[in-house]
């Protein structure tokens, strides 16, 4: 009979020990097939004079593990294109290094047989602006430097005005604008920010649209034509998508600042979170700290102190 029990303690205890073999085995592979998924080669997509479109940015045709769906860009004839507060904006540069992307109304580039007028309302408040870190960061794919663009707004007057901040805008060859109410349109380059204040605008003008163009040179001239405004426009504006290269490397909701442009390196901003048993500044990402090895090696710990709990006698007497 005791002969008969040290058989069967010894047998459950090596099934013990099968059956959680067999569990860590399972839960090995099931983590090396979701790390082969993340981490499948994407080739480097181009479409008209973009060649490098990588990471975070997609082209729709893309397979879908590719990029990032927020920053997906469609290809057409005139080159790629981003959709942007339901706009649409052509893609003109993009700078991995500095983590920022040239965009200009698609107006500037589809009506070239007219002197065109934006299509799409586009200013500051149009972004969520987060430089210093606030709780929010993150919450919008892109965020817009204040400092760098300028700023476009036109303007439909109902008589000519001599004033030089109002720049000519030619109407004569848009025959969807060639009609009498658009005989006085006028484009005005806002000098630097906050300078133009809604006193500045005339009587008898309404406004029609605003949009963002790129940095002015440091010298600032005192008239410009519509030529150099429309340049301006076509040359695009930067936007930045740090938001998702902080998220990526200091964790969710925590900001960060590109500190060597060189080699694209940032800085974190430094955020406590307080979680049951660790405080961090990776807030966000404590939840993903625990690799899978500490895992199974915490489980395979638990079934030995089982095993140390109930004895071989006591199995046997729990099998009675």
């Amino acid at each position: 009979m005791m002969k008969r029990q040290a058989q069967f303690s010894c047998s459950s205890y090596v099934q013990l020990q099968t059956l959680v073999s067999i569990f860590v085995s399972i839960l090995l592979i099931f983590h090396q097939n979701c790390l082969a998924k993340h981490h499948q080669p994407c080739p480097t997509s181009s479409c008209g004079k973009i060649r490098n479109i990588t990471y975070p940015f997609r082209l729709r045709t893309d397979p879908n593990h590719c990029g990032d769906t927020r920053y997906e860009l469609d290809c057409n004839e005139n080159g790629p294109s981003l959709t942007m507060f339901s706009g649409k904006y052509y893609v003109q540069h993009i700078d991995y290094k500095r983590f920022t992307i040239s965009l200009s109304d698609a107006g500037a580039v589809e009506d070239t047989n007219c002197s065109f007028i934006p299509r799409y309302f586009l200013y500051d408040r149009s972004f969520n602006n987060v430089l210093f870190g606030e709780d929010n960061f993150g919450s919008e794919p892109f965020i817009l430097d204040q400092i760098t663009p300028s700023r476009i707004a036109y303007f439909n007057c109902s008589n000519p005005t001599n004033d030089p901040r109002y720049v000519k805008v030619d109407m004569s060859r848009c025959s969807t604008h060639g009609n009498s109410s658009t005989n006085h349109v006028y484009a005005v380059l806002e000098p630097s920010l906050y300078e133009y204040r809604v006193e500045d605008i005339k009587v008898g003008c309404d406004f029609m649209v605003a949009t963002l163009g790129k940095a002015q040179s440091e010298i600032v001239k005192e008239k410009v034509s519509y030529d150099e405004i429309h340049g301006m426009i076509v040359d695009g504006f930067e936007v930045s998508w740090l938001p998702v290269i902080c998220e990526g490397r200091c964790g969710k909701g925590t900001s960060c600042k590109v500190v060597d442009e060189e080699r694209g390196e940032v800085q974190c901003n430094k955020q406590l979170c307080h979680y049951a048993y660790q405080t961090t500044d990776k807030c966000g990402t404590y939840v993903w700290h625990m690799p899978i090895f500490d895992f199974l090696s915490s489980l395979i710990m638990i079934s030995r102190r089982l095993l140390l709990k109930f004895p071989q006698t006591d199995i046997i007497y729990l099998y009675k």
